[in-house]
């Protein structure tokens, strides 16, 4: 029998944190939305309907953000490998094998919006929906952004301009365009997103630059990074719950359940995301069980798992290069506007007064602004990215063993109570972000500076460094702390080197 999935086909603008909050699991009817449990292809949403706020009596110093960017069309590998050749299996079938009737009878007249020659293109959606992230950050951290007047002195003319930096892919800079658009006036922002040079500049980053202070993508400057080894064992968990659709399909649709294969039932679920993304609805969204999602889920839990989470050896190798800059820049001692990390007010109209100016930042490893004034620092990435930050900070860990060792998923059976949930960390428009903060403290012990992980709006613990106030850390504990596994973590050539 087959059991239907009753959530409404809505644009995908009606998903997103500004129109509508959602809880993690449930949606119409209390079933769960599928376009939340797609892990890398699920569109940007919050897990929580609200940020975790600070802590009372602290403020905002200093921010560093990891973002990935925004949904595209279809990824090339899973396109090769897994929907082309369901979609041109679905062309190719004799049509009188097609349903003529029921949720499965759009089979027949459909053609699918994914091909080569859209694939890794930011999506027209896309693009919104970073615009709508760069008012989304612009309004959680307004007073670290630049003021919004336009510069009218020689002096403001002069003044080291708001970077926001991207690797250099097409998709990681077609999103930081958009989210620039967003976040910034006209006059600033540019009329193509990349800034108007005096104020706002988008600084591009070689995707393959060797020097991992400057690199946003270490993996793609890593030789011995590999992708295919992480299919076999999700595969392997494919195996385990893709036969059991096949069979409930069987008595639904025979004559095409007997066509399909273990891939198959993965690409029509990807589908479901791209499809959406693309278009605005999926009817594949509708045709999956509850547990069908949660299963796809984990695949992508276990695949990422051992790609570019706790089962890779690379992975804080290469996650360390961009915590290690983030905590420079969160120092604060070399900015040019620098406080020396003791707080900082925000004038009337919302934007930072103005400080001393402090010397630059030190040669030959910096990171890639040389000189800067600005106390939020945006960067755009790939998704494999900020897997490899959160192994780095220890976050979604539950594990007894050592780190960098974290529990290996079973693939006989899914595991739900798990904390490695890639859903939550690299989605769409995903992102990672470290804020320094001061507080003055209403107990004696709690006046400081702390630092907290933020993954996309919720506050997530870094496992080891936790000696602060509600899932935080104590700013001299994290200082010590990241560079104590920096060191551990610091031969990235070696481990890198073919």
């Amino acid at each position: 029998m087959l059991v239907l999935f009753l959530l409404p086909l809505l644009p995908l603008i009606a998903s997103l944190p500004s129109q509508q909050p959602f809880s993690i699991n449930t949606s119409h009817e209390g079933r769960i939305n599928p376009l939340k449990h797609l892990s890398a292809i699920s569109p940007f949403f919050i897990p929580t309907e609200k940020p975790t706020p600070l802590p009372e009596q602290c403020e905002l110093d200093r921010v560093s953000l990891l973002i990935r960017h925004s949904s595209i069309m279809g990824n090339d590998e899973e396109y090769e490998e897994t929907m082309k050749p369901f979609i041109e299996k679905i062309y190719n079938l004799d049509k009188s094998k097609l349903p003529k009737n029921g949720e499965w009878k759009f089979l027949k007249d459909w053609k699918s919006p994914i091909n080569e020659d859209t694939l890794e293109v930011v999506s027209p959606q896309g693009k919104k929906d970073a615009k709508f992230l760069g008012k989304y950050i612009r309004k959680t951290y307004s007073p670290l952004f630049p003021s919004r007047k336009k510069t009218t002195t020689k002096k403001d003319k002069n003044k080291t301009p708001y970077k926001i930096w991207t690797a250099s892919s097409t998709r990681d800079i077609d999103t930081a365009k958009s989210y620039i658009k967003g976040g910034f006036p006209s006059h600033q922002s540019g009329p193509d997103g990349e800034g108007d040079g005096e104020v706002v500049q988008l600084i591009q980053v070689p995707n393959k630059a060797k020097d991992w202070d400057r690199s946003l993508t270490p993996h793609k400057a890593c030789d011995t990074f590999d992708k295919k080894p992480s299919l076999e064992p999700a595969n392997k968990w494919l195996a385990v719950y893709a036969p059991k659709v096949i069979d409930r399909l069987r008595g639904v649709i025979p004559e095409v359940a007997n066509e399909l294969v273990d891939q198959d039932i993965l690409a029509m679920q990807m589908l479901c995301g791209y499809e959406t993304i693309a278009t605005g609805s999926s009817q594949f969204c509708h045709l999956f069980t509850d547990e069908e999602w949660l299963d796809v889920e984990y695949y992508f839990d276990v695949r990422f798992h051992y790609m570019m989470g706790y089962g890779s050896h690379l992975s804080p190798y290469l996650g360390m290069p961009w915590v290690k800059t983030a905590k420079h820049l969160l120092e604060g001692k070399d900015t040019e506007g620098s406080d020396g990390g003791k707080g900082h007010k925000s004038t009337d109209d919302g934007t930072l007064g103005t400080f001393k100016k402090g010397p630059k930042l030190p040669e030959p490893k910096l990171p890639p602004n040389a000189t800067h004034t600005q106390l939020l620092h945006p960067s755009f990435t790939h998704r494999e990215s900020p897997a490899f930050v959160a192994v780095f900070l220890n976050l979604f860990n539950s594990s007894s063993h050592t780190h960098p060792s974290s529990e290996t998923p079973p693939l006989d059976h899914r595991v739900d109570d798990r904390a490695w949930r890639t859903s939550h960390l690299v989605s769409f428009l995903g992102h990672v972000a470290l804020e320094r903060y001061h507080c003055k403290g209403k107990k004696h012990g709690d006046a400081g500076d702390y630092v907290r992980a933020v993954v996309n709006g919720r506050v997530e613990k870094m496992s080891g460094c936790e000696d602060g106030l509600q899932q935080g850390c104590k700013w001299e504990t994290f200082d010590k702390w990241v560079d104590e596994r920096a060191e551990r973590w610091s031969d990235w050539e070696s481990v890198c080197e073919k």
